[in-house]
């Protein structure tokens, strides 16, 4: 099983996946100022610092208070589940995987138009894709694709 991500490669991620409409990430700077006043609003007059953002984001500080988790939540709009090891965590993070992936035009575009094919082709699709990721990862062999054929 895999080990859970650390509170910052969860902010990182964040960073990275959760962008501007410009495609670019969010400042430490921008993601600050939006947590303090989102804190502000809710009567909280705790600090929140582009250099605490840094900290956090970097595995400096690794102990957040509950009202900070959730002004990041507020931010970046995810569940603040996401920042605790648990089934709904690993769940949003695998949204966030398929987001991150979907934002590439090619495979943005083979997800389309997988979408016109009947379950039967998908599934030949999937098995040709198997095949191009064994050969591209080099293992060939026929245990590898006995086992890519069992997943889903």
């Amino acid at each position: 099983m895999a080990e859970a991500p650390t509170l910052a490669e969860v902010i990182d991620k964040l960073f990275k996946t959760i962008k501007r409409p410009n495609g670019r990430e969010h400042s430490m700077e921008e993601v600050a100022k939006r947590c303090a006043a989102w804190l502000r609003e809710r009567g909280q007059a705790k600090s929140f610092s582009k250099e605490y953002v840094r900290q956090l984001r970097y595995g400096i500080a690794t102990n957040p208070t509950k009202s900070h988790l959730e002004a990041l939540a507020a931010f970046f709009e995810v569940d603040p589940a996401i920042f605790f090891d648990s089934q709904r965590s690993r769940q949003i993070q695998a949204d966030l995987e398929l987001l991150a992936a979907l934002r590439d035009a090619d495979v943005h575009a083979v997800a389309l138009r997988a979408l016109s094919l009947t379950p039967a082709h998908r599934a030949q699709v999937l098995d040709l894709m198997r095949t191009l990721q064994a050969h591209q990862a080099g293992d060939t062999s026929d245990e590898s694709r006995a086992r890519d054929s069992e997943s889903p």
